[in-house]
């Protein structure tokens, strides 16, 4: 019985972490150089967001 319940408690609890929305990305503002070219530091890359803003976002593998 509480070999069950144990088990049921753990398969809700995986349902309920897997069934939260997956959290929005950490943008960095890119540096521009004198000509306006923007750049990033390491590990991230130059993006567009949805709305046009120009961002670094973290390079995904």
């Amino acid at each position: 019985m509480n070999l069950k319940v144990a088990l049921l408690g753990s398969f809700v609890f995986a349902l309920a972490a897997c069934s939260q929305p997956e959290p929005e990305p950490v943008y960095v503002q890119p540096t521009y150089d004198k000509v306006g070219n923007p750049s990033c530091p390491g590990g991230y890359q130059v993006a567009t967001t949805e709305a046009g803003a120009t961002v670094c976002s973290p390079i995904t593998q």
